[in-house]
């Protein structure tokens, strides 16, 4: 008998307090785990900013609210060396304003029996599971990280080989950092707190997605993507014409040329296209050809299991949603972690990476062409589908929990 079934068996009616980075990819993969957690009768906690807080009571979680900084802010258009060497900073000064909120919501109030935090809130969920004696599991959204690998280390050589490791936002990162554990009274080491991963990680990829996956150990399961499964009322086009969706997320998407651009090379072609413009207004692209249709929000569940070729900014959510349901991929990535994505992507055979300087309009209708006629694309596709299906999802990952209760 596994850990996990044992601990199944045995455990109930525990409080778990789960915490990811108040994003849409952050957010997403928890709440099927979140369902999972509740129908086993155990007890949520869900700290999340407003945006999220309908989803996760959706989800039969109780919502702890608290503001974010970070969560919702404007991307920058270059990431230069100067940006990447101020996001740690960031990220710990975002730690010290949430820790606060958090605590006091369970003053006096049973605490959480574990805490799973994700590698974006990692700091101010350690200082609590320090503070209150408590398991915690890391969670990753996106590529893990261990000792031996690490995705920002990837960002840095790619975007900013000249950084500076004394650029003063570095050096103030780990002053704040000291300030973080001292103000909570915590007798770690700046090493132990700031360790990669934890002795027990959930990533939501499968195992072959995951760069250098031959450098990961059993401290992670990788248990594929979490997905909620419930249609919606969208109904794909009559005919037999391939369905290319194509969408550039929810936090970096306001080119609405490249929409237009989109909707315009594919007029006429023998192809649907579906346009989910992640918060634009349809009327701002004028009329558009009879095959394209446009859409300020759509579900991807509901649109990519009649797809063909799926052009997306290849954030991780949006791309495991894809090879769930079996789709090529072309990759636009707006952002230095989206572009490892495609590249992962690109380098596993599911699809194209066009970066954003290549992606013309133009390009990108002969993207979407050349990996639908791809017959070793189809291939791979298919591969990752069965992988991505069999990893276990949001039932393992319950198990993982209920393995540390």
């Amino acid at each position: 008998m596994t850990e996990t079934s044992t601990a199944r068996q045995r455990v109930s009616g525990r409080h778990v307090l789960m915490w990811p980075f108040p994003g849409y990819g952050h957010v997403n993969p928890t709440l099927p785990v979140v369902r999972e957690l509740v129908r086993r009768g155990h007890r949520v906690t869900f700290a999340t900013t407003e945006k999220f807080a309908a989803a996760a009571e959706a989800a039969g979680a109780e919502v702890l609210r608290y503001a974010s900084a970070l969560a919702g802010r404007p991307l920058p258009e270059v990431y230069d060396a100067d940006y990447l060497a101020r996001e740690p900073l960031r990220a710990m000064l975002e730690a010290m304003a949430t820790v606060p909120p958090v605590e006091s919501h369970f003053a006096g109030r049973d605490l959480p029996d574990v805490i799973l935090y994700d590698s974006s809130t990692y700091a101010a969920g350690r200082v609590l599971a320090a503070k209150w004696q408590r398991s915690a599991i890391q969670m990753y959204p996106t590529f893990a990280t261990n000792e031996q690998f690490g995705l920002g280390d990837r960002i840095r050589e790619q975007f900013a080989p000249d950084l500076d490791t004394h650029h003063p936002a570095l050096i103030e990162f780990f002053i704040w950092m000291g300030e973080l554990l001292t103000s909570h009274n915590l007798e770690l080491s700046m090493e132990e707190f700031h360790a990669p991963c934890l002795d027990r990680n959930l990533v939501f990829l499968p195992r072959s997605f995951q760069m250098d996956n031959e450098k990961f150990d059993d401290r992670h399961e990788f248990v594929g993507p979490c997905l909620d499964e419930e249609p919606g009322d969208w109904t794909p086009p009559e005919g037999d014409d391939p369905l290319v969706v194509v969408s550039l997320g929810t936090e970096n998407n306001r080119d609405l040329e490249f929409f237009k651009g989109c909707a315009a090379v594919f007029a006429g072609l023998p192809w649907q296209v579906v346009l989910t413009l992640g918060g634009l207004d349809p009327a701002d692209l004028g009329e558009l050809p009879p095959n394209v249709q446009a859409h300020r929000y759509l579900s991807h569940t509901d649109v990519l299991p009649h797809t063909k070729v799926f052009v997306s900014h290849a954030g991780m959510s949006s791309t495991m949603r894809g090879l769930h349901y079996g789709v090529a991929h072309v990759f636009v990535p707006q952002t230095p972690e989206q572009y490892f994505v495609g590249k992962r992507g690109t380098e596993l055979g599911v699809g194209r990476l066009l970066t954003r300087d290549e992606a013309t309009p133009e390009a990108v209708r002969d993207a979407v062409l050349a990996v639908a006629a791809d017959e070793s694309v189809w291939r791979r596709v298919a591969e990752l589908r069965a992988e991505t299906r069999a990893a276990g999802g949001a039932v393992l990952a319950a198990d993982i929990v209920e393995a540390k209760l």
